[in-house]
């Protein structure tokens, strides 16, 4: 038996549920996880992936998008930096983790729940899932993307749609320490008999 750990709080628990959803995610580049919930009840869970029927790209061993954004560079003559950027939103197999998490439920389950993601949301998903569902709170582990040069107006975009909404949106503080913590307890003692002796 390992030491005993803090029992996790709710946001902890929720976000670190997210987060065991992303690695189920069949994106090679970036894996995300969504948990939906409900007066601290689960309602659906999704990851980022292709949709069922498609080849997604672990499986295909290279991202599809900038597979065919390399082949258009070079037979056309074209900037792939400029192409892939394009051909992301025309060919990317991924349905995006709040996508993926939304189609389980109805309107009238989601309206005031609380979406935990492991990354900041796309505009799209803020519009077409977060504000249309209506959604009260939005808990964030991880910032939108790394690159700011390319993704600064896309969080500007997600910023100013969730303000006007008057949805709020908050970061989980889980640090790498805590979730190999709580990863090792699950691990170790999850299932196993405790050194409890009761005490008369």
């Amino acid at each position: 038996m390992g030491k005993p750990i803090k029992r996790p709080d709710w946001e902890e628990y929720f976000m670190f549920m997210a987060i065991s959803c992303a690695v189920r995610g069949s994106c090679p580049k970036r894996k995300v996880g969504a948990v939906i919930v409900k007066k601290n009840r689960v309602i659906a869970t999704g990851y980022n992936g292709a949709p069922k029927g498609l080849t997604n790209c672990l499986q295909l061993g290279y991202c599809h998008y900038e597979r065919l954004a390399h082949i258009e560079a070079e037979t056309n003559g074209k900037k792939f930096s400029e192409v892939r950027e394009n051909f992301k939103y025309l060919h990317c197999l991924a349905v995006h983790a709040e996508v993926n998490a939304i189609s389980q439920c109805s309107r009238q389950e989601v309206e005031g729940a609380t979406l935990y993601i492991t990354n900041y949301p796309c505009p799209k998903c803020v519009q077409d899932v977060i504000i249309t569902y209506g959604f009260e709170k939005v808990r964030v582990y991880k910032e939108y993307l790394i690159n700011p040069l390319l993704t600064i107006d896309e969080k500007r975009a997600s910023e100013r749609k969730l303000l006007e909404a008057g949805i709020s949106l908050t970061y989980v503080l889980l640090k790498k320490e805590r979730i190999l913590e709580i990863a090792n307890h699950m691990a170790d003692d999850v299932g196993e008999r405790t050194d409890y002796k009761f005490s008369q």
